[in-house]
């Protein structure tokens, strides 16, 4: 039933905007989503959704529910001649809303994109160097068949292993490399086992890796990035701690689980990934707040992050803003910048879905969505240009070539 809904879903966003979409006449961008638990199956439903005539690349989001391995290896067997990448999830997006134990897909046509793809399979050991390469080796390739110039026509697409704790560098070096180009993506996750995250890549999963994508258009193009919290005065300063593996051992020069306890208001015993979702920090950066949220307690009293933190930063309490408020603002700023949308592709933090299931605003949310041509994951971080992200929303929107979009080509909020 659910391969029949978005079957019938894409069927119709396809015969509305066809002579939008593409002066040629074709679709340039299509979804798929399974919840079939039985990989074949799954795999069958997916492939029956994106089994198109054009289809170059497709990119997928794997609940940790589902065996990743034999998806991505019957995902490549059906498209052989297509380059298919993905990575495990936290949770899926899909245009039937949130979902979990799913696979979702989106699917992009050679007539309207052209797309040079990269594995990094050692994050730990990558360096500008290396990103050079990698770089210049991918503008060689996509110059070759590019369908628009590449300045304000070209985005980079990432996906990393969300356990890895390499993840600032490597989007450090990428971004330093790729330069003006967006650079946007997200960690992947495993539905907060915190056991095994991973990339696939061309039928094969990986650890400690990072595939990328080059993405050339000419169709009109949107990046984002929203976040629903704002700083207050309420400090914490990091005194103690293994930058390495991002654990603060003390805050204010107490244990860390206690002193964080203390500010939230609540017992040490109490703390979990939803109270951890409902109360995050942020650390300044250049004048910008940024969320540094809180992984887990450890045994030891300390306090491990999803995102860098170093001795002597100071943490601020945020306040938290409405989610539902925010991503209606931001659709309705995506809409007036590109009109009808073929694609949103979205990175939202795991803590935001904690968060909205915390305050019941769930099901609320997932409708608001329902219904967009929005395929993602909830991810352990997201990023934009280079920074590592938590608790925010992120992503591409792309629109039409009949649609002049409104100057600018982002919301940053």
């Amino acid at each position: 039933m659910l391969a029949d809904a978005v079957t019938s879903a894409n069927v119709s966003r396809c015969e509305q905007s066809e002579s939008d979409i593409s002066e040629s006449g074709s679709v340039a961008v299509y979804t798929a989503v399974s919840d079939a638990r039985d990989p074949e199956q799954c795999a069958r439903e997916l492939t029956e959704q994106l089994n198109l005539a054009d289809l170059g690349w497709v990119l997928f989001f794997c609940s940790a529910q589902q065996d990743i391995d034999q998806i991505s290896e019957r995902l490549q067997q059906a498209f052989p001649d297509q380059i298919i990448m993905g990575c495990s999830t936290a949770g899926e997006i899909t245009p039937l809303g949130y979902m979990q134990g799913s696979v979702c897909a989106v699917g992009f046509s050679r007539e309207g994109f052209t797309i040079e793809t990269a594995l990094i399979e050692e994050m730990d050991s990558f360096d500008f160097s290396a990103a050079q390469q990698l770089m210049s080796n991918m503008m060689q390739r996509c110059q070759l068949n590019q369908k628009a110039p590449v300045k304000g026509n070209t985005f980079v697409l990432a996906l990393l292993d969300g356990m890895s704790e390499h993840e600032e560098i490597v989007l450090n070096t990428l971004n330093a490399a790729f330069g003006s180009i967006p650079l946007l993506g997200g960690s992947a996750g495993d539905d907060l086992d915190f056991a095994q995250t991973r990339v696939s890549y061309k039928g094969r999963c990986y650890q400690n890796a990072a595939v990328l994508m080059l993405i050339n258009t000419d169709y009109p193009f949107m990046v984002f990035s929203q976040k629903h919290v704002e700083e207050t005065d309420e400090i914490l300063v990091v005194t103690d701690v293994d930058s390495e593996h991002r654990c603060v051992k003390e805050l204010n020069a107490e244990p860390a689980a206690e002193a964080y306890a203390r500010a939230v208001g609540v017992p040490v015993d109490q703390l979990s990934p939803a109270l951890f979702a409902c109360h995050t920090l942020s650390v300044r950066i250049a004048g910008e707040g940024f969320v540094r949220a809180v992984r887990r307690v450890n045994d030891d009293g300390s306090l491990s992050f999803y995102c860098a933190v170093e001795r002597g930063i100071v943490l601020r309490k945020n306040h938290h803003l409405d989610i539902a408020d925010g991503l209606e603002t931001l659709l309705d700023q995506i809409e007036a910048q590109l009109g009808e949308q073929q694609l949103i592709l979205g990175f939202d933090c795991i803590f935001r879905l904690l968060e909205l299931k915390e305050k019941k605003q769930l099901q609320e949310v997932s409708e608001l969505l329902s219904g967009y041509p929005l395929i993602g994951f909830h991810t352990y971080g997201e990023h934009v240009n280079g920074i590592h992200l938590n608790a925010t929303f992120t992503g591409i929107a792309i629109g039409n070539k009949s649609f002049k979009p409104a100057s600018g080509s982002t919301f940053y909020q």
